[in-house]
């Protein structure tokens, strides 16, 4: 594509998120839904008119995975929380690794008894597992900030969203290479990769916030230099993450984003109203382009041609979600973390909405994979079921337990 068709290309997007903030006025939708149905609708004119999005499987995971993940993970890490994020920090980590692990499993299990087809192998069961298990920062980050969700509910369901997509992603990883054959299924190996990505990303996170944060000392600090160093600090912490190290991106984001916020508390403080609205706004536009993005890679083949399964694939996933919630907390009560007001679980459960990391990863699957259609056209289904029914139907649920 030329300069010219990628400007025109982002300018129909924009529009496409005002003609969004219209709509939601008039019909009460969550806007990231309504962005969604207006992508989808984008994408018939593509045939209609003849215009070209440039968006194609090749580069979609990497455009959402390294152009707009990055700023909306930094941005909603940045303005959480700190001191109540590390209070329930045993409560987010237990249910980002033990929760995400345990519902992987349980949802590969019923899948794959469901399903019962030879062409569907537990590898494959395992691969889905992974992909519909995690929770997403950009979906549910969404929801609570127009919810006004209460600040420790809102710490724990994106808290966990924010670490679980570092495990869902290494966990993929492993699946698919396992699925492949180029790895053997060991488990002690898969546990080794697993913790050098995870805590890998954490390291080089943490390194570069801090070198960030000592940066303020060398220059006077105002607004437009704040947003500039912050920006380069989360595309530079997820592109060395990726690209050098090999281990999470993800995690590297988020860890650079809460150690230059403690690090540089000093210099932030004054500026604080004015960053966190900059960051607010350019998180909007990512979000706009995220959920207008996967409207337009919807295709109607995968709910004719899989409906089955992904019926199969939302049950199974709403009762694994049940179980590693609730494991997680019980677990929690016992050993280490903080004891949560008892109507929260029902919230965690059905606000574990999934979005942009869901799609990124089916749509990385290899196609050499027999089953890459149907794990997609599943991760799909999940997707659009949690925006349109689950998000849709969140509000009821808070309403009716009183919180």
């Amino acid at each position: 594509m030329s300069t010219i068709d990628i400007i025109a290309v982002m300018l129909i997007f924009a529009a496409t998120g005002i003609a969004g903030l219209m709509v939601t006025k008039v019909i009460n939708l969550p806007y990231s839904l309504v962005l969604v149905l207006l992508g989808f609708l984008l994408s018939l004119t593509i045939g209609i008119f003849g215009w070209d999005s440039g968006i194609r499987a090749g580069n979609f995971q990497e455009l959402m995975l390294f152009v707009l993940l990055p700023v909306l993970i930094f941005e909603a890490a940045f303005v959480l929380d700190s001191k109540l994020l590390f209070k329930f920090l045993p409560n987010v980590l237990t249910l980002a690794t033990l929760g995400l692990l345990l519902s992987t499993a349980l949802t590969a299990v019923l899948l794959f008894y469901g399903i019962n087809h030879a062409g569907f192998p537990f590898i494959a069961a395992l691969i889905t597992g992974a992909v519909v298990s995690a929770t997403d920062p950009v979906a549910v980050v969404a929801q609570l900030k127009a919810l006004k969700a209460p600040p420790e509910l809102n710490v724990l369901i994106e808290g966990e969203s924010l670490f679980n997509d570092a495990t869902a992603i290494a966990l993929f990883t492993i699946l698919v290479s396992i699925g492949t054959g180029a790895a053997e299924p060991d488990l002690l190996s898969g546990i080794f990769r697993f913790l050098t990505i995870f805590f890998g990303g954490i390291l080089v996170g943490a390194l570069m916030g801090y070198l960030f944060a000592f940066s303020l000392k060398l220059f006077h600090v105002n607004v437009p230099a704040l947003v500039l160093v912050s920006l380069v600090l989360a595309y530079g912490s997820f592109y060395i993450g990726e690209h050098i190290f090999h281990v999470s991106g993800i995690v590297a984001v988020l860890f650079s984003a809460l150690v230059f916020k403690k690090f540089s508390h000093q210099a932030l403080k004054p500026l604080a109203h004015e960053i966190h609205s900059v960051w607010e706004s350019i998180g909007f536009i990512a979000n706009v382009f995220v959920f207008v993005l996967l409207g337009l890679v919807v295709s109607l083949d995968m709910f004719t041609e899989r409906w089955l399964a992904i019926l199969l694939a939302v049950a199974a996933a709403t009762v694994a979600r049940f179980v590693a919630v609730y494991t997680s907390t019980t677990l929690n009560s016992f050993t280490l973390g903080q004891s949560i007001d008892p109507r929260y679980p029902p919230i965690m459960i059905w606000g574990g909405l999934r979005g942009a990391v869901t799609i990124a990863l089916v749509l990385s699957l290899p196609t050499e994979l027999p089953y890459w259609w149907t794990i997609q056209s599943i991760g799909f289904g999940v997707v659009l079921f949690t925006l349109m029914v689950q998000a849709t139907t969140n509000p009821l649920l808070m309403k009716k337990l009183k919180i």
